[in-house]
């Protein structure tokens, strides 16, 4: 009677055990069944790109990014304006400079640019009013400076304006954008409905607001073949890359967190936003370690005084940029009294390596850059 018992017990193990559903039970697989109670190896995988292009089932493209690109040929412009008044150049208006903050301006170059619908100005530093009216002294600043008959437009303190608002809003606008704004609430955007195929807007909420930071690092799908040319994804393939790895590793996890998107395995998507978040602090903290470094080489090479300012203005508008990016490794207190310290003797400062070499300590610290901190 026990035999049977045991026999009855096995042939019913048997049975349950085959009647298990199969399928993929990898949560990351493009295929997972969350029903499935045995893997059966059929596990599929997405693939991951080496260019940023994504297409639909049905071969409509799905990335754009066609403001951000706007937005950085508005700085490009302004740039360009700014440095006119260099080496005795024209004196700046500042109308214009104000009018190419918020777009009201219509002398682009770009013509496209024109009551476009996009501005640099509404998108600084998620909204704050005090960092936009900090940008539109600096430019009504510059208009109102005589050109200098030769070297760079620069205050009576060593300031160089064009400096402060190229660099400042490439922290305040893109970075900030990028990494405190789309990739900040990225899980919470839809990825099922389709934004609008009668417009031609293949792509979902999801997919269109990663591609949306992805344009403000590079205007380029092909990136670092193209895109290497200006803003992030200048300084990210041609200072930072062979220390950092800045643009590889960025690139790389912008083109994965957009294949999970699209394959739908959005568990892949927090990790990828996370990499991106992280390497663009360090990215904006090792160029202004490496402006820093310039700065003291440019003094022992025997530079001008006009020249040495130059370079520490571009190291005091990326040290101004480091708070802007998501969970900064310095706070806004920090940072000014960092450049509280430039300020108070800003041709003094670039003149003194104890002090240059302390605020690179302390910059590299708190960015976890002691070990390249030399290098950059």
């Amino acid at each position: 009677m026990k035999s049977k018992v045991l026999v009855l017990i096995i042939l019913c193990s048997v049975v349950i055990t085959g009647c298990k559903k199969k399928g993929c039970m990898d949560p990351s697989a493009t295929n997972y069944n969350s029903e499935a109670e045995k893997d059966n190896g059929s596990c599929e995988y997405y693939t991951v790109p080496t260019d940023y292009i994504f297409y639909d089932g049905i071969g409509n493209n799905t990335v754009s990014f066609s403001g951000q690109t706007a937005r950085m040929n508005m700085l490009s412009e302004m740039t360009t304006y700014l440095k006119s008044a260099n080496n005795g150049g024209a004196q700046l208006d500042e109308t214009t400079l104000l009018t190419m903050y918020d777009n009201s301006y219509t002398g682009w170059m770009d013509q496209t640019l024109v009551d476009n619908g996009k501005q640099l100005k509404n998108k600084t530093a998620l909204n704050d009013a005090a960092i936009w009216g900090q940008f539109e002294a600096w430019m009504t600043e510059a208009a109102s400076a005589s050109p200098p008959v030769d070297g760079y437009l620069q205050a009576a303190s060593g300031h160089e304006w064009t400096q402060l608002i190229e660099k400042g809003l490439m922290s305040a606008c893109f970075a900030s954008q990028m990494t405190a704004n789309y990739l900040d609430g990225i899980m919470e955007d839809d990825n099922v409905q389709i934004v609008d195929y009668q417009n031609d807007k293949f792509y979902t909420e999801m997919e269109h607001h990663w591609d949306e930071a992805y344009g403000y690092f590079t205007d380029a799908t092909d990136y670092p073949t193209n895109g290497t040319n200006r803003f992030w994804g200048k300084y990210a393939n041609n200072t930072l890359e062979s220390l950092l790895q800045s643009g590889s590793r960025i690139s790389e996890a912008f083109r994965t967190g957009r294949a999970a998107i699209s394959a739908g395995i959005l568990i892949d998507v927090p990790e990828q936003a996370s990499i991106i978040q992280a390497e663009v602090k360090r990215m904006v903290a090792g160029m202004a370690i490496h402006y820093l470094n310039a700065t003291k080489q440019k003094v022992v090479d025997g530079e001008s005084q006009n020249t040495v300012n130059h370079y520490l203005s571009e190291a005091w508008a990326f040290i101004y940029g480091i708070p802007f990016c998501k969970n900064p490794d310095m706070t806004y207190a920090t940072v000014e009294g960092l450049l509280g310290q430039i300020d108070a003797d800003f041709e003094g400062f670039s003149q003194s390596t104890v002090l240059i070499n302390a605020m690179i300590d302390d910059i590299a610290a708190a960015s976890g850059l002691e070990a390249y901190k030399n290098d950059l």
